[in-house]
């Protein structure tokens, strides 16, 4: 058997660096393309989105702040305008009746403070408010704390009427301040419609002033004093009044207009002049009553006005602030998600048609180009445009360029396929028709040198003529052997059953050293006539193989021998053995049908004995011999085998396989004994 030190390594293919490491996948490749640009459309999204986020923020916290903190501070505001009237009343006309009106409306006026800053400190309302405000509110809430010291000082007549009035416009300018500073929506329109409504309530509350300042006089006469702060009060009046005016536009305007225009408001602009420019105050009876005219016609003329900037102007900002969110902020988002969606599909799209495609080659790699090499080994017909159809592309005019041109590709590649099997078959019947001329030239030779050995005079000669037939035999044996690489079947044939003893030492006639191969065991079995130069050849090679590559000194032992399962032939050397491994693979050749490569030529013997071991069933395995060598194990199944068969069925018309004794490491002398040839049935050879 071959030795790992004696058999040449087979040359390693390069190995093809990838480059797996570094690659990256299409799909991320394609994010990171449309990262920037879904980026860039983000912020787009974002910037406006929070822009009018914040406006819709603002107009809610105008809301939450406006209905926390603006109402009720409006109703405590009513209220010390209500308690500074009766506080007055009960300074200037100490009786009963203004003293008990003066205690309730300070009872009201605490329960209005109580529920503001209930209202005020929610945390609704603390949320909505900048610190800022939330500052102002709780310094508000600090300077209700006031009133009862005032109240106090009221009670015990401890202030003049002009000093209550002052102490509570004080705690009223605190609390109309922090209305001015509450979060409006941001709408220039709003703002100026606001604006216009505080300069009206400005207005309306120096009014009261002069109202309580002059109801409250003992004497019906103005002090200095007096005359001086009226004089202040109605200037201030009337400019928050006009500016009132000119910040107001649209109804607006139109309803401080009307109120402009109004009698009671004439009369009492009349009555004010009167005090300004003369001194002299008028009756009470005539200033109460135009107070009184004046009062609800002013009051439901700020009503409107703050109606009309609630319903025309505060709320329509809104709202368009709320549509410009939902329209900006959710179209802006559906077309974001359309963009992400579309990038997605466009990517999936790509990755599909390119993942298409690596299916097809991997297809074409281990499913349609094994496949049709298969058939072309059976010898069919291959169409290449069937086994080559077209791959189906996508609408990606590049991806599409990219499978033309792997279909061009997979065209050539089973085109060359097909011209490789052509060349294969026509090295193939190059092989099989030199063999054909071959073998008909050594018949020829060997029918000439066994007359020769019957004319043969002398030992000599005849031992030379021996030798020369013996090579002659061993000619025949390789040239048969292209025969069998070429995949056609050999020319020797036997009409009738053979001894398996007669195969076994038509086998060893054929290797060169025969004298060392020994002969043990016996069996009654024969070989098949269709099979009998198949077997002869199979063992004479690994009979060959044995001899070759054990020590010349060594015997090469053949054991025969019927088994349950057929017929055994063990071939034992005494030579080095096998590495593991390369027995492994050794028997994996002799299990399989592995193509012949031209390459291992050093391997053509084992090449010949798989092929005959497929084509008729043998099963050959070689294990490790007992002397440390390599034991060949050839099973003949039942189906080529003869059981018991009488002598004369297996001799026919011919002599036996076996004319002379068979030479062994200690027979006769070589000019005396050779190993017979097998006699043939008929023509055995035609030449071509």
């Amino acid at each position: 058997m071959t030795r790992p030190d004696q058999a040449p390594a087979p040359p390693r293919r390069p190995r093809i660096r990838t480059g797996r490491a570094r690659t990256r996948s299409i799909r991320r490749r394609i994010a990171l393309l449309l990262a920037v640009p879904l980026a860039s459309l983000l912020v787009l999204w974002l910037v406006p989105t929070g822009v009018t986020l914040s406006n819709a923020l603002e107009r809610y916290d105008f809301a939450t702040v406006y209905d926390k903190v603006g109402l009720p501070a409006t109703t405590v505001i009513e209220a010390m305008q209500q308690e500074r009237s009766a506080a007055v009343a009960s300074l200037s006309h100490p009786k009963a009746a203004n003293e008990t009106r003066f205690k309730e409306q300070a009872g009201r006026t605490d329960a209005m403070v109580t529920a503001f800053r209930k209202s005020a400190f929610s945390s609704d309302a603390t949320g909505a408010m900048d610190d800022a405000v939330e500052r102002r509110v709780h310094t508000l809430s600090g300077a209700f704390d006031g009133l009862e010291s005032l109240r106090a000082q009221i009670r015990i007549d401890g202030t003049t009427p002009l000093g209550a009035i002052g102490g509570y416009s004080k705690i009223i300018d605190g609390t109309i301040r922090v209305l001015t500073t509450l979060v409006s929506v941001n709408a220039v329109p709003v703002y100026q419609q606001t604006n216009a409504l505080l300069d009206n309530y400005w207005a309306r509350e120096f009014m009261l002033r002069e109202a309580d300042l002059v109801s409250g006089l003992r004497s019906g006469t103005l002090g200095s004093d007096e005359r001086t702060t009226f004089a202040g009060w109605a200037s201030t009046r009337n400019q928050f009044f006009e500016l009132g005016r000119a910040a107001g536009n649209g109804k607006i305007s139109a309803i401080m207009d009307d109120l402009a225009n109004s009698s009671q408001y004439t009369a009492y602009t009349a009555l004010e002049n009167a005090v300004v420019n003369n001194g002299f105050a008028p009756s009470q009876r005539e200033w109460r009553t135009t107070i009184a005219a004046l009062s609800p016609v002013w009051l439901q003329a700020a009503a409107k006005a703050g109606d009309q900037v609630s319903n025309k102007d505060v709320k329509p900002a809104g709202r368009r602030i709320m549509l410009g969110f939902y329209l900006i902020g959710g179209l802006g988002l559906l077309a974001v998600a359309a963009s992400v969606v579309l990038s997605l599909l466009f990517a999936h799209r790509i990755t599909e048609e390119l993942r298409h495609l690596q299916r097809t080659a991997q297809e074409l790699a281990h499913e349609r180009l094994p496949r049709v090499v298969a058939r072309l080994r059976r010898g069919d017909t291959v169409d290449v445009e069937a086994e080559a159809p077209p791959p189906v592309i996508g609408g990606t005019r590049e991806i599409a360029l990219v499978g033309e041109a792997f279909g061009a590709v997979q065209r050539t590649a089973v085109s060359t396929a097909v011209g490789e099997a052509d060349l294969r078959a026509s090295i193939n019947r190059v092989f099989v028709n030199l063999s054909w001329r071959s073998q008909s030239l050594l018949h020829r030779q060997l029918r000439l040198l066994d007359q020769m050995e019957r004319r043969a005079a002398s030992p000599e000669e005849l031992d030379d003529l021996f030798r020369l037939d013996h090579l002659t035999t061993r000619m025949r044996r390789h040239a048969e052997g292209l025969v069998i690489l070429s995949g056609s079947p050999t020319v020797r044939a036997w009409d009738h059953p053979v001894s398996a003893e007669d195969v076994i030492r038509a086998a060893i006639a054929e290797v060169e050293d025969y004298t060392r191969v020994e002969v043990t065991g016996a069996s009654s079995a024969a070989v098949t006539g269709t099979v009998v130069a198949d077997v002869i050849h199979l063992l004479a090679e690994l009979i060959e193989n044995a001899a070759s590559f054990s020590p010349p000194t060594t015997e090469v032992t053949v054991k025969l021998d019927t088994v349950a399962n057929g017929l055994a032939v063990e071939i034992v050397d005494r030579g080095v053995g096998l590495d593991p491994d390369e027995r492994d693979e050794l028997n994996r050749r002799l299990s399989s049908t592995v193509e012949f490569d031209l390459v291992d030529t050093e391997r053509l013997g084992l090449f010949v004995v798989a092929r005959l071991a497929d084509r008729h069933g043998i099963s050959v395995s070689l294990q490790p011999s007992p002397y440390g060598g390599t034991s060949a194990i050839v099973l003949v199944p039942h189906s080529l085998v003869v059981l018991d068969e009488p002598r004369e069925l297996m001799s026919g018309a011919e002599p036996p396989l076996v004319a002379h004794p068979v030479g062994s490491a200690t027979g006769a002398p070589r000019g005396l004994a050779r190993p017979a040839r097998p006699a043939l049935a008929g023509p055995a050879y035609a030449a071509p």
